[in-house]
């Protein structure tokens, strides 16, 4: 069975996945491959499978060769938006984990850097808004 791959780029072009679906014949075998920038362990991906095959997806597998994960579907009814929501999900959950076990640590190492670091968490999650809008 020969993989096609779909699309391939950031965690951001997720938002624009729905544009490939039209052209995906049903039955076909795909391939996402996305370029995380952060590290992606066997566990998530594991996750990210498990939550696929829970919401329906047919023939998924989902391995990593951090920091990209690489999905492998079946295509049948619309299953990109479905796998770009469950992979945003999953990214920005393990994120926020990775971000509080930081943010604590650095809390009871050195409390008066906390108000700094929220500040910069601020600047640039509206840094990342910007950018995701100009898109």
């Amino acid at each position: 069975m020969a993989w096609e791959e779909v699309a391939e780029g950031p965690s951001w072009s997720l938002f624009g996945l729905s544009q490939y679906e039209n052209e995906l014949e049903e039955g076909s075998s795909n391939w996402l491959q996305l370029n995380l920038r952060l590290p992606v362990t066997q566990g998530v991906a594991q996750e990210v499978e498990n939550l696929l095959r829970d919401a329906g997806v047919e023939g998924v597998k989902v391995t990593t060769a951090s920091p990209v994960l690489n999905i492998y579907f079946r295509k049948n009814p619309p299953w990109l938006a479905i796998i770009a929501a469950i992979a945003l999900a999953s990214i920005v959950l393990a994120a926020l984990i990775v971000g509080w076990k930081l943010f604590t640590y650095v809390g009871e190492i050195a409390p008066n850097v906390v108000p700094l670091l929220a500040i910069a968490g601020i600047g640039v999650l509206t840094l990342i808004g910007v950018a995701i809008i100009r898109r």
